[in-house]
């Protein structure tokens, strides 16, 4: 009876090997079946495990209001008795902490974050890397714009009033790509760009997208709207979209006029000869508003547009 020495190692469909997180420089593999799964999370709530991210529990009722694990159990196409989900929940855990190298920094002395996770393990680097290698952009904006949707449904934004908010931050990559600065006077540098559509009366984001330091504010911009319509479906003349004078291009413009509902609000760049023709205009066109202020409505068609004209 040798032979049948440790055979049940070798389950039957089992799941492969995951990297798990043991300490802060040591990585080693583990069992991630259901199974062994629900083993080992059952292990760490008989020991009464304890520790300083208790407070990560405190997410369970707002995720579970969101519908938060329906999502992820969607997006990842696995069962909820899967391993995949419980990653994608790891994931939620460390960007609502608002920390980077949290996989670094821990060991398994402290085992209550990852119970939160629904795992008895903290996963490595390189598991959650191909959790997200093995799932296309459109998933993940399908994701995006299912709880947008909720969180619409939740009333978490009134949406009347939107903001278009580009993020730059310096990047320290090896690769060789387009550098930006805000000013002349600055050098430019390497950033990475992230894009935000805010709800100005509460600061909530709606959506979001990322992209190289090659794309443009007007490319990043005519698919945030796009996400944003997804989620919103709103009537004309309903939401109100603010924008800085980088995302004042024909192209933009016309893509808003033509494909969406939304109203743009978005100061004109200055132009060659534009701010004399505003000033040679008539001062009975002026209507008085403030101490300083003044304001005019008049039609504008910008070069190269071709659903103008705007105003």
């Amino acid at each position: 009876m040798a032979f049948k020495k440790n055979l049940y190692r070798y389950r039957p469909n089992s799941e492969p090997p995951l990297e798990k997180q043991t300490t802060k420089t040591r990585t080693t593999l583990t069992p991630c079946d259901p199974r062994s799964i629900e083993r080992g999370v059952r292990q760490h709530l008989a020991d009464k495990a304890v520790g300083n991210l208790a407070g990560v529990w405190l997410l369970a009722p707002e995720l579970l209001r969101l519908g938060a694990w329906d999502l992820v159990c969607s997006w990842t196409g696995q069962r909820p008795e899967r391993v995949g989900p419980r990653l994608a929940l790891q994931l939620i855990h460390e960007a609502a902490l608002c920390t980077t190298g949290l996989r670094h920094r821990r060991s398994l002395n402290q085992p209550i974050f990852e119970l939160a996770n629904g795992l008895p393990f903290l996963a490595a680097d390189g598991a959650v890397h191909d959790l997200l290698g093995a799932r296309s952009v459109a998933e993940c904006q399908g994701l995006q714009v299912a709880l947008g949707k909720l969180r619409r449904a939740s009333g978490h934004f009134p949406a009347r009033v939107l903001a278009i908010d580009p993020h730059r931050v310096r990047s320290f990559s090896k690769r060789h790509m387009r550098r930006h600065r805000d000013h002349e006077a600055e050098r430019p540098t390497k950033v990475a760009q992230t894009f935000f559509v805010l709800d100005v009366d509460t600061g909530q984001p709606v959506c979001f997208t990322t992209g190289t330091s090659a794309r443009t504010a007007t490319m990043a911009a005519k698919e945030l709207l796009g996400l944003a319509a997804q989620i919103l479906n709103t009537r004309p003349g309903e939401t109100l979209v603010l924008a800085d004078a980088e995302h004042f291009t024909a192209e933009l413009l016309d893509q808003v006029q033509t494909e969406t509902h939304f109203d743009l609000l978005v100061p004109m760049s200055d132009q060659k000869g534009l701010r004399a023709k505003l000033q040679a205009l008539p001062e009975e066109l002026f209507q008085r508003r403030w101490a300083g202020y003044a304001t005019a409505k008049l039609a504008y068609t910008p070069k190269k547009s071709q659903a103008g004209p705007f105003y």
